[in-house]
């Protein structure tokens, strides 16, 4: 057809045209004529209709001239396709590795924001343009990487992988993760701002979207302006475990760090370790070393946070904190609900156990404070009939006594908790106002744990199986059952309050101060079991304690049942002999007194079948702080030698002086208490600093010591050499990142979805 002809003839036309032009100079002049001549027609020709059978002329004249002269120069359709390949190639690299590139989402750790089989554009150059095959990037201010990006990087660990994980910390930032709680502190803030977590109603679903899945929980997830939504399986709570311990992370320059947005199923910067040869200074001391030296018995072991970041595994430094009991960060709470022996017979044996009380009035302890909380302190204290304060080397003790319902309550706080009287009282007056409230909360629901780094571990007494703590029987005439006719018994057995107490107690309640030279004087039998007869009006009143066997016994007797003091006697004698056998088995406390002890005297109804009134919890307190606190650190072959990293510590510490008594070589200084001494190990080529502090080393020579079981331990390399430690890698460096991941074009149901 006439255009098909014009086709060709231009196509020959553009080809003569380029051979002419290279290589005329390699044709003969005659063959190089002809060929224009023919170009020359066909220019002519091209473009009238009547002339087509002569341009078809010329173009085969065209095509065999160029067949016979300039074969050499054509191209074979096998190199014209070959060419046209090879230049779609080279474009389509040019667009890959520097505009867009294809990628394929490989496993769900991105769920729900990108499915496992989903196809994504990654941008390529939002971030700058990177040379192929470098990690060079040019144009890298033209956008940069915010916080919350989802980008695609090579894998640190192994770059032939490719990642896709989302930002959330840029060069310089703190990322500390607790369970789902994410905080950043970003480069130059001082504080920490939590992630605001919003919880969402959708259900979970697989990682390929299809199924939905249990226990698992969708959050929408904000980090400044930028929202998007993360999922987290069941929690260590939720499960009853232990949560995990909080992890902090400080991003280095030209790095970023990275998580999945499926944050139970994902690995991420949380999880890169690589295996190296890694020093351990924990290998030179160990914590049953520092039992062996040292006055401490619990120690915590924890690494400075540059430790994690460096990337030098000849050095290793360790920190090793005591947990130091703390007295005076103790706290402790006694309740007595409607005490069977009186709540002023508690009140005033408590009262009396404790050196140099005083009585005070509530007012005065919470002082001449003004506002909402000095005036709810105040309106507790209207309930409160006596109070009584004493103090010790460690803390205050405070004793209260309330009317209705009448209890008694007694509160420890040390000073460091409590360091006056009117935080003494606003500590109480948070008990009081719980105890208001709901007056069956057991004391540990009462008092509050302090809040702070304070560690406190709960001993508490319940209310629970009270029959194994109290016996009571009563027997009297049904004509007449007044206190002149009946006996009561009472058996307190291991009391949870002591039995000192109980016995002191009982002793008030019936009229007998526990430490007055007049009335009766005490008893005690072959069996060590101490007791009192009181003359009390209408009844003789036998009070028996034995101590060791931590059993009391209170028996009253009317006067018309033991009508005598030698008939008194009697019945208390039996009942103080077959007390060490009940104290041993509770089956045997019915056996203290029967009718038959009692001239057939009837067994009536008892007032209480036990005895739920006294509970308590003690919070004692541990620190761990740089006061009871001791570091090691180690080098290994460092490369200036032993003597130059021997010279550049005790530079850098400053006062040191040489101490070849505590071993060749050696340097060791006191500043203020802490002892450091920096030694050399020349049989592995190590260096070695301990830094101990004076609460674990009151002594240079506890420090000296600890130096000199590290050094030992340091002659062997196996003792503190790891050959494949894991060590965190946890950051992506700026040059591995390949791109923004921008929308989804697979699967079609989702198709050019933004990536949020």
């Amino acid at each position: 057809s006439p255009r098909q002809v014009r086709s060709a003839a231009r196509i020959l036309h553009k080809e003569a045209r380029k051979i002419l032009k290279k290589y005329a100079s390699r044709l003969a002049a005659e063959a190089v004529e002809q060929m224009r001549e023919c170009m020359a027609g066909i220019e002519r020709l091209r473009d009238r209709d009547d002339q087509i059978p002569a341009l078809q002329a010329e173009a085969e004249r065209l095509d065999e001239l160029l067949e016979q002269h300039a074969s050499f120069a054509r191209k074979s359709a096998l190199r014209e396709t070959l060419e046209n390949i090879g230049i779609a190639v080279i474009i389509a690299l040019g667009l890959r590795s520097c505009l867009y590139e294809p990628f394929k989402i490989p496993s769900g750790s991105m769920m729900p924001t990108l499915r496992t089989g989903d196809h994504i554009f990654v941008n390529k150059f939002v971030y700058g343009v990177q040379i192929p095959f470098t990690t060079t990037v040019v144009g890298e201010s033209w956008g940069q990487i915010e916080r919350g990006d989802v980008i695609v990087f090579r894998y640190p660990l192994d770059e032939t992988q490719d990642f896709i994980k989302r930002v959330v910390g840029l060069p310089g930032d703190e990322v500390r993760v607790t369970g789902r709680r994410v905080e950043v502190k970003h480069a130059g803030d001082d504080e920490f701002t939590v992630l605001e977590h919003e919880r969402l109603e959708q259900r979970c679903y697989d990682n390929e979207g299809d199924k939905p899945i249990a226990n698992c929980t969708l959050y929408q997830e904000t980090h400044g302006d930028k929202a998007y939504v993360v999922r987290y399986k069941l929690n260590a709570a939720e499960r009853g475990e232990l949560a995990p311990p909080p992890q902090t992370w400080k991003v280095p320059e030209g790095h970023l760090m990275v998580m999945g947005d499926n944050r139970n199923d994902s690995l991420d910067s949380r999880r890169w370790t690589v295996q190296v040869e890694a020093v351990k200074a924990d290998g030179l001391l160990t914590t049953k070393d520092l039992r062996d030296l040292t006055d401490e018995r619990l120690f915590s072991m924890t690494r400075p946070d540059y430790v994690d970041a460096q990337a030098d595994f000849s050095h290793d430094h360790v920190i090793f904190k005591a947990s130091h009991r703390a007295l005076d960060h103790d706290l402790a709470l006694e309740v007595w609900r409607d005490p069977t022996l009186g709540a002023e017979s508690i009140a005033a044996a408590k009262v009396g156990r404790l050196a140099g009380a005083r009585s005070v009035e509530w007012d005065a302890l919470v002082g001449e404070g003004q506002g909402p909380q000095a005036d709810a302190l105040r309106r507790h204290g209207e309930a409160v009939a006596a109070a009584h304060l004493a103090h010790d080397p460690d803390g205050q003790q405070l004793v209260v006594r309330l009317e209705e319902p009448a209890a008694v309550l007694s509160l420890r706080c040390g000073r460091a908790l409590c360091p006056d009287e009117p935080t003494l009282a606003a500590t109480l007056g948070g008990v009081l106002e719980r105890f208001e409230q709901n007056r069956d909360r057991e004391a540990r629901e009462l008092l509050a744990r302090p809040s702070g780094s304070t560690s406190y571990s709960s001993q508490f007494k319940s209310r629970q199986n009270p029959r194994d703590h109290y016996y009571e029987r009563r027997f009297a005439s049904p004509e007449d059952q007044g206190r002149r006719a009946s006996v009561w018994l009472r058996a307190f057995r291991r009391p949870e309050d002591g039995t000192e107490l109980v016995r002191d107690a009982a002793l008030v309640h019936y009229g007998l101060e526990t430490d007055a030279e007049a009335g009766p004087q005490p008893q005690v039998d072959d069996n060590g079991v101490t007791s009192w007869l009181l003359d009390d009006d209408d009844a003789w009143v036998g009070i028996a304690a034995d101590t060791a066997r931590e059993m009391v016994v209170v028996l009253e007797c009317g006067k018309s049942v033991c009508r005598t003091e030698e008939r008194a006697r009697a019945v208390m004698a039996g009942v103080y002999e077959r007390l060490p056998r009940a104290a041993g088995d509770r089956r045997r406390l019915p056996q203290l007194l029967g009718t038959a002890d009692l001239d057939g005297l009837p067994e009536v109804p008892a007032g209480r079948l036990e005895l739920a009134e006294y509970d308590r919890v003690a919070l004692e307190a541990t620190v761990k702080g740089d006061a009871h606190s001791v570091e090691v650190e180690a080098w290994l072959r460092p490369p200036q030698g032993l003597s130059e990293q021997i010279a550049a510590l005790v530079q850098h510490e400053g006062g040191m002086e040489a101490d070849d008594a505590l071993m060749p070589g050696a340097y060791a200084k006191s500043d203020q208490g802490v002892a450091v001494l920096v030694f050399p190990v020349p049989e592995s080529e190590t260096v070695v600093r301990l830094r101990c502090h004076p609460g674990l080393c009151p002594t240079r020579q506890t420090a000296v010591s600890l130096a000199r079981r590290a050094a030992n331990r340091a002659q062997d390399p196996e003792n503190f050499v790891d050959p494949e430690a894991e060590r965190p890698q946890p950051f992506v460096p700026r040059g591995n990142v390949k791109g923004r991941a921008d929308r989804i074009w697979l699967p079609l149901s989702r198709f050019w979805l933004p990536i949020r």
